[in-house]
């Protein structure tokens, strides 16, 4: 099977005609141009034809949006199911190839967590706190051995009114 190579000339016709709103499928039908099949293997091996193929179709999308506001505006009573159907594809298409015409929105999120802290006294350390932790761990201890019956809560409980009591 012969090979036939993408040249610059073919290449421009297929980008500007798709540019201006013509289907692929109808600039291949042209006696003078490549068939589809072969346009797509061209995208598929081109990577810059492939770009461009993206590039021509978005700017095409806007011209069928461009050839919609003209058909609204010249559109009669009659005409006005068929053009609402045309603009509801367009439409679509524009949706799925224009990303400023999209359904999709897009949300930044910025998940970057700071936590600070202010410490009024310096002499406050670790070893301090560790010690006042070992304070209420044993005061729970001595509440748990004199009362075996109640619960880790419970005991946390008659600790807290033990601790308001000696307050007063």
């Amino acid at each position: 099977m012969k090979k036939l190579p993408l040249d610059t000339e073919t290449s421009s016709r297929i980008i500007n005609e798709l540019m201006h709103g013509k289907p692929l499928t109808s600039i291949c039908k042209s006696k003078d141009m490549p068939s589809l099949s072969k346009v797509y293997n061209w995208i598929q091996t081109e990577k810059s034809f492939a770009d461009k193929i993206i590039t021509a179709r978005r700017i095409g999308a806007q011209t069928y949006l461009d050839k919609m506001v003209e058909e609204l505006e010249n559109c009669s009573h009659k005409d006005a199911y068929i053009v609402n159907l045309k603009l509801q594809h367009y439409r679509w298409l524009a949706s799925k190839l224009l990303s400023i015409y999209g359904d999709k929105q897009e949300i930044k999120q910025d998940t970057n967590i700071s936590i600070t802290w202010n410490v009024p006294d310096q002499d406050k350390t670790f070893e301090n706190e560790s010690s006042i932790h070992n304070v209420t761990n044993s005061s729970i201890n001595e509440l748990a051995k004199a009362n075996p019956d109640k619960s880790y809560k419970e005991l946390e409980k008659i600790r807290a009114d033990s601790s308001v009591a000696e307050t007063h």
